[in-house]
């Protein structure tokens, strides 16, 4: 709580999107040094050419913590879709709020889709790329979910490019569990899909096709020792 009250005060008295660099951008840095060096969990991106200058909506799978923070580091700035009821958290949720997060409520489809679409775009006109997990939860290696068209709608009516990461943080930070595993995380950053051709659901369908073929050749890889024992961080 203590924490949460410090970043909030020091957010709330810088401009945004100047704050996202400093309190969001600080955080990140805190969690991955923990990551590596208490968790010892390190990390290889592949495709980082592929990240494209302009705001961009970025369409990942979602196994873990991890992805939250850590993309932070390579899609600047940005903002995320989230549940709303994270803003009603004491302290968190309001220093939350001041990073001008896409907050919706899933209990209302069409309500939400609306605040992904006005919200997002104002998001982006500030400069800000849009994070989506389009499975809408949690998943555990191997159990991928469909992916929902929001995503889609939102790079559409902005006019802007979608692009989809694949990685397998599930294996190393397992969602349902306190424990764990020291390892390699390997995180792909796919070409942009351009959306000014097709309605978003095949552009979403896409977008899915890429991510599961990339986690699908994951899955298959046998992990090596070295795989496990490496050292080196490469981002």
């Amino acid at each position: 709580m203590t924490w949460a009250l410090i970043f909030g005060f020091i957010a709330f008295l810088i401009p945004y999107p100047a704050r996202y660099h400093v309190v969001i951008g600080g955080w990140a840095q805190v969690m991955h040094f923990l990551t590596v060096y208490v968790l010892g969990i390190r990390v290889r991106v592949h495709g980082r050419e592929n990240i494209p200058e302009e705001p961009c909506v970025i369409i990942s799978n979602h196994q873990s913590a991890w992805e939250t923070y850590y993309m932070q580091h390579l899609f600047k700035p940005q903002t995320q879709v989230a549940k709303a009821s994270l803003l009603k958290i004491p302290l968190f949720g309001w220093t939350f709020g001041l990073m001008k997060p896409i907050a919706i409520d899933r209990s209302n489809r069409r309500q939400a889709m609306s605040q992904i679409v006005d919200q997002g775009k104002a998001r982006m006109a500030d400069g800000c790329s849009v994070l989506i997990f389009p499975e809408g939860t949690r998943t555990r290696p191997g159990e991928p979910l469909p992916f929902r068209k929001g995503g889609a709608v939102l790079a559409k009516a902005a006019g802007a490019p979608m692009v989809p990461v694949s990685h397998n943080s599930g294996e190393y930070w397992p969602s349902k569990s306190y424990i764990k595993r020291a390892g390699v995380i390997d995180i792909y950053i796919h070409k942009p899909i351009p959306t000014d051709q097709g309605d978003p659901e095949a552009l979403m369908r896409e977008a899915q096709a890429v991510v599961y073929a990339q986690m699908e050749r994951m899955q298959k890889k046998p992990r090596t020792a070295a795989d496990d024992l490496e050292t080196g961080v490469t981002a």
